[in-house]
Parts: C-alpha cells; sequence; structure tokens
C-alpha cells in the first residue's frame, strides 16, 4: 500500500452512480479501500406527510417511494392496510395483483438493465431494454390510465375492472417483450466483456448476506432462496407453481443472472395467472370510505430489489376511528445493500475503481426508498 491515500466524491451527479445518492471513496490509487454512503439528496419527508392526509391518499403517495418499482410499495402498503380493516381481497383481485406486480418487476428489472449497461459501455443494450419496457408502460396505461404510477392496487383488491380483452392484450404484450429479453440474454449477459468484468468481482457469501441484511436478488444470487412470494404466499401467489432462481458463486455476475432469470419467471408468472385466473366475480370489497379503525398492520411483499415493509399504527385517544394513520413507517431494501454489504464487500476484497459501477449496479439501487 502507497503512502499517498486519497479521498473522493462519487455522485450524485455521476453515471456510476444508482441516482441520488452519493458515496465517500477512499482510495490507494486504483484500489478501493473502504466506502460510505452519503444519503439525503431526495429527502422529501413523505412517511412524516403520510400522518397528515387521509389514508387512501397516502396510498397514491406510497408509489412515490420508488419510481422504479412503485407497484410493489402500493401492494406493501395495501397488504399493512388490510390488516387493520380485516379483510382479505378477493379471488379474482389477487391474481390481478400478481399480473401488476409482476409487470412492475419486468419494467424495473428493464431499467435497471439501462442503468447497469450504459455506465459499463454496453449501451447497445439500452435499446433493447427501452423497447421492452415501453411496451410494459403503454399496458401500464391500458389498465390502469398511468405509465409509471398506477394506483390501482387498493386496500379491499384493485380500483377497477379489468377490460373485457385483457388476456388478449396481456399475451400480445408478453410476445413482443420476449424476444428483446431474448437479445438482451445473448447479447449482453453471455458477452465475454461483460461476463470478465462480473464474474469472480464483488463476492458475498451466504452467511454473509444472511448477516448484513440483503433480501431480494442480492441475497437469492449468494444461493440463498429466500423469496417472500414463496414463504408468505400473499395474494395469488399461493395458487402457482414456480421456483425463484438463485446463483451458485454470489459475485456481480450471479446476482445480474438472477434478474434475468427474474425476468423470464415474471413472464411465466403472468402466464399462469391468466390460465388460472376467474374472470367472473368481484374485484374489489367495499370497505368504509374515508375513516379506518385503530389498529396495526404489517405489510411484506418480495419486490424486484427484496423485502419491502410497511409498518402503520392508528392510534387515537378521542375516538374509535380515524381519517388520517397516527404513523407509519417504510423499510425498503436499498438501504443495507448500499451500506453493510457494500462496505464488507470492499473492505475483504480488491476493488478497484473500475470495478465500482459494476459492483454498485450490481444491486440495483432505489435511493428514493432511503429518504423517505
Amino acid at each position: 500500500m502507497s503512502k499517498k491515500i486519497t479521498t473522493v466524491y462519487l455522485g450524485p451527479q455521476h453515471p456510476g452512480a444508482p441516482g441520488n445518492v452519493g458515496f465517500k471513496v477512499l482510495i490507494d490509487g486504483e484500489r478501493v479501500l473502504d466506502i460510505d454512503l452519503i444519503p439525503g439528496y431526495l429527502h422529501r419527508g413523505f412517511e412524516k406527510m403520510m400522518e397528515y392526509r387521509r389514508w387512501d391518499m397516502d396510498l397514491v403517495m406510497s408509489a412515490r417511494i420508488c419510481v422504479e418499482d412503485p407497484d410493489h410499495v402500493e401492494l406493501t402498503y395495501t397488504h399493512a392496510m388490510e390488516q387493520i380493516f380485516g379483510i382479505e381481497p378477493p379471488e379474482k383481485a389477487q391474481y390481478i395483483r400478481v399480473i401488476i406486480a409482476e409487470f412492475s418487476r419486468l419494467a424495473s428489472h428493464l431499467l435497471w438493465m439501462m442503468h447497469f449497461a450504459g455506465p459499463i459501455a454496453a449501451r447497445y443494450a439500452l435499446s433493447w431494454a427501452v423497447a421492452a419496457r415501453e411496451e410494459i408502460l403503454k399496458w401500464f396505461d391500458y389498465v390502469a390510465g398511468h405509465r409509471i404510477y398506477h394506483h390501482y392496487i387498493f386496500p379491499g383488491g384493485v380500483r377497477w375492472d379489468i377490460p373485457s380483452d385483457f388476456k388478449e392484450k396481456t399475451l400480445k404484450v408478453l410476445k413482443i417483450i420476449k424476444p428483446l429479453i431474448k437479445d438482451l440474454e445473448e447479447g449482453f449477459f453471455k458477452h465475454p466483456v461483460f461476463i470478465k468484468r462480473a464474474r469472480d468481482m464483488g463476492r458475498l457469501k451466504p452467511r454473509e448476506a444472511i448477516e448484513l441484511g440483503a433480501t431480494g436478488p442480492v441475497l437469492r444470487g449468494s444461493g440463498v432462496a429466500y423469496d417472500l412470494r414463496k414463504t408468505l404466499k400473499y395474494d395469488a401467489y399461493k395458487y402457482l407453481d414456480y421456483e425463484p432462481p438463485k446463483g451458485d458463486y454470489g459475485d456481480s455476475y450471479d446476482r445480474a443472472m438472477v434478474r434475468l432469470k427474474e425476468m423470464y419467471l415474471s413472464i411465466d408468472l403472468i402466464e399462469q395467472a391468466l390460465e388460472k385466473m376467474p374472470y367472473q366475480g368481484p374485484y374489489r370489497w367495499r370497505i368504509p370510505p374515508v375513516t379506518i379503525p385503530l389498529g396495526e398492520g404489517i405489510g411484506r411483499v418480495e419486490s424486484a430489489r427484496g423485502e419491502f415493509v410497511a409498518h402503520i399504527i392508528n392510534y387515537s385517544s378521542k375516538s374509535k376511528r380515524t381519517q388520517t394513520p397516527y404513523r407509519i413507517k417504510f423499510r425498503g431494501p436499498t438501504w443495507p445493500h448500499l451500506t453493510t454489504v457494500l462496505k464488507h464487500i470492499i473492505t475483504n476484497e480488491e476493488i478497484t475503481v473500475a470495478d465500482l459501477p459494476v459492483l454498485i449496479g450490481s444491486f440495483d439501487a432505489c435511493p428514493p426508498d432511503i429518504d423517505r
């Protein structure tokens, strides 16, 4: 090690940074010795604002916590609120939620491809990812009336019924995006340059991943087959047949490959749901307007990046029902991935400055879910 250690700052406006965060990086020549996350560039105070708005308004606000995967945040909030109301959505709504959630996962993984491939000079991959994601955004507009934030999942079910040609339109979208994902697999994931840059770099062993708080594709990339869709069997996932993919070695390549395999899995889950879903029957149970009963609810879902949690406490000493929740707390998967996991890898492995975009990108961070 040389005698001259340099401190540099990466982000928040840098192609190698994952968004609205920065990093304080300690380097010796080209080797990264240590790294610390600098959040706070996008602090919006959503949790506090939700205490002063009606619970149905809070659902709309919750989606803004992670623009890349908004439906899973809505679903987390909805599950917690349904516990307070003491209701379970109709079976038809449970299947619709799975389809919405898996399209959200697909759109999120494709957006990750855009952020991941660009900084490592694989800009050709962006075209396939953008083309596939655009089809999904148009599908969301067709179903929910919005491209980015959808506000379609709602306590008691979904906001409105699906269109009459829902199955045909959905299968058509899947038919378009399948070959584009195949192009990504052949042209990017199997490219020798990407394999050389990602393989054997940023390894995270199974026990380390668990102890450091990793979830989602980061945890499964380390070979731990833990997925809340299988563990909790929420909504219609309990009716579907699947096995979440996992890695073998736990490096940056495995974490990336898990997301590729999850894209294919999402397509399969949507196709299963389309075949098994009852197209007749209610899509939502009516719940009392405006006010909510006193109570406490915890929602946990497997989002595109890992475990997302919503904890809602509704308490008032003056009445039995209120319009605004007493306290809402969200916990997203990004914080441990960009703190404990990232620091552990860098302090225990020889990581260079050129490795950083691949390593950080392999976590697929969503910084807004830190600044809540």
